[in-house]
């Protein structure tokens, strides 16, 4: 029993953080990535003409768009250089994409007094060593490649090259901080030499949108040439694989319960030797064999569902310790301390595979102990 309470528990545990570490992710993709994004089917870049204003304002549930510019640059601070992704941006990007509260130094500012600024991500001036939280100007130069010019025949005329001041350093996660670079869109159009044409359209909703309702209306207006895809798709992999793990964990944890269940026929066996004299007592007073198996069968459920029922009590105290008083840190990471998120669906199939699993076994077994402890009556 007390096996069966604590792998309850450690399951109810691990799911619940699996649940934490996905909403997490959640929370810091939706601060960066707009609910809706129009992209090429082909290519990289589209022209600018194919949607127009008119027909993204007139969209019911879309608060605010805004047109960007996202491409590949190389870029150096001193005698450091990286190659990073220059997303160039919009304000009103600045003021719908909650980015601005995930700066790690300085603001969130694209130009200022006629200057324009970049935001590079936290591990990007890690990488190249720039310095942050200084009075001094610092200044980075991006590099852009110009289109039809090799590197080798055309050495540095292959880039377009502009200096550009830093005016803070923002942190959603490893792998963000490490590729991007926010720039101002008539920067980073100019460096890219696209002035008519975008990587993409961002779309932010009202707060009481319904997604797929917005996403279906604008599927209708878009050209051929355009499709729709959601914060989920643009990051499937990252959702996929922390799917993967909470249930490649989940079935671990259920083999060790198929374990911990022999536990259950140490306790039956002992019961079921213990009681042959009274086995035998209610067979001559009429008991029926399957009479017998239920008593026996009844005890090995009771047992399991006291463990279950102790462990989903632990595992649940243990996950509220967990958000109230953050036992277990995270080192190193954008939060202090493990994120844990109880689901009462995920909490209902703990209990429903934890009890279908230990009734299961305690037919079984007690179907073999009696025929072998208690002969004839089993």
């Amino acid at each position: 029993m007390v096996v069966v309470a604590f792998i309850t528990a450690a399951m109810i545990c691990v799911m619940s953080i699996f649940n934490g570490i996905e909403n997490l992710v959640k929370e810091l993709f939706a601060n960066f990535d707009a609910p809706l994004t129009v992209l090429p089917r082909e290519g990289k870049v589209f022209s600018d003409s194919l949607l127009t204003d008119t027909a993204l304002m007139n969209l019911p549930g879309v608060a605010s768009y805004t047109r960007v510019v996202e491409e590949d640059a190389w870029i150096n601070f001193g005698d450091q250089n990286g190659v990073v992704t220059v997303k160039g941006i919009d304000t009103v990007f600045a003021r719908n994409s909650h980015i601005s509260g995930m700066m790690y130094a300085g603001s969130f500012v694209l130009n200022r007094k006629g200057y324009d600024y970049a935001v590079p991500g936290l591990a990007v001036c890690g990488q190249l060593g720039i310095p942050l939280g200084t009075e001094e100007p610092v200044i980075i130069n991006i590099n852009a490649p110009v289109r039809g010019r090799k590197l080798s025949r055309y050495r540095e005329a292959a880039f377009n090259q502009a200096a550009v001041m830093v005016g803070g350093a923002f942190s959603v996660n490893a792998e963000l901080d490490a590729r991007y670079v926010f720039v101002p869109l008539a920067f980073a159009r100019e460096i890219f030499e696209m002035d008519s044409a975008v990587s993409a359209i961002e779309l932010t909703l009202e707060p009481d949108a319904d997604e797929a309702a917005v996403r279906s209306a604008l599927e209708q207006r878009l050209p051929a040439e355009l499709m729709v895809q959601s914060r989920y798709e643009k990051n499937a992999l990252v959702y996929q694989t922390n799917a993967s793990e909470k249930w490649a964990t989940f079935l671990i944890l259920v083999f060790i319960l198929l374990i911990a269940c022999f536990n259950i026929s140490a306790s039956l066996t002992m019961l079921i030797i213990e009681k042959r004299n009274d086995i035998g007592i209610l067979s001559s007073m009429g008991a029926t064999p399957q009479m017998i198996r239920q008593i026996f069968v009844l005890e090995g459920v009771l047992i399991n569902a006291t463990g279950a029922f102790s462990g989903m009590l632990l595992g649940l105290l243990i996950c509220q310790l967990q958000v109230s008083l953050g036992l277990i840190r995270m080192e190193g990471a954008m939060v202090e301390f493990y994120p844990v998120l109880v689901k009462t669906r995920d909490v209902a199939g703990i209990m429903c595979t934890v009890l279908l699993v230990g009734s299961l076994f305690s037919l079984v077994l007690v179907r073999v102990l009696l025929r072998r402890f208690a002969g004839k009556t089993a």
